[in-house]
């Protein structure tokens, strides 16, 4: 009897240790499943920000537009978009009949940041339905907020070198793009540089800068 006791608290203890190891060998999975999102993500954004072409005028207003702005409201509670942009160098492996050019839009919809793209077809965004006529590609889950700043050659030429060092060195750059401050300067020219922070529901945040249009 004496043995059979032991042997069932070893069973229980041993059951225990198992189930405490799957289930941090879970939470350590779903950890680097978050942090290879994240990544891919940044990689994808930083492509189409070095690829982005600079606003020029066309037959109906901005033929090749870039906008930005950082969220209004945070969590499942956002749905919007938070930048547009007409990019190019867009690889055609299969040779499609296509132009080499996409139009994409980031929009955040019920804490999921989505890519819309499709091929640029000398529409204006407002005549696009993005959600229904682009390709939507999903980047990341479980987004509680997204911030971005605008580093444009006015304050580059006020500030100097200060605008790109220091722990504070984008409170003087643009919270959204084209300035409204600066319509005219902003609205046929690009950022020179956009920083971009993004916060998770699980906690914490991340902020990358990347160079636009070189």
């Amino acid at each position: 009897m004496i043995a059979l006791t032991i042997a069932a608290v070893i069973a229980l203890i041993s059951y225990q240790a198992l189930s405490t190891a799957s289930d941090g060998a879970q939470a350590t999975r779903s950890v680097f499943q978050e942090v290879n999102q994240l990544d891919r993500t940044w990689q994808i954004i930083g492509n189409d920000l070095r690829q982005a072409l600079i606003p020029e005028p066309g037959p109906r207003g901005l033929r090749f537009e870039f906008a930005g702005s950082s969220l209004r409201s945070t969590g499942m509670n956002a749905e919007q978009g938070i930048l547009m942009l007409t990019r190019r160098g867009w690889v055609n492996p299969l040779e499609r009949l296509r132009s080499d050019m996409q139009k994409v839009i980031y929009r955040v919809e019920e804490g999921t940041l989505w890519r819309d793209y499709m091929p640029e077809r000398n529409l204006n965004y407002d005549d696009i339905d993005f959600v229904e006529e682009a390709y939507n590609q999903r980047m990341l889950e479980q987004v509680k907020d997204i911030q971005m700043r605008f580093l444009s050659t006015a304050v580059l030429q006020s500030r100097g070198r200060s605008a790109l060092e220091g722990y504070r060195y984008s409170d003087d750059w643009e919270p959204e793009w084209p300035s409204p401050a600066q319509q005219q300067a902003t609205s046929t020219t690009l950022p020179l540089a956009v920083e971009i922070t993004i916060e998770m529901e699980a906690g914490g945040s991340v902020t990358r800068l990347f160079e636009v249009g070189r």
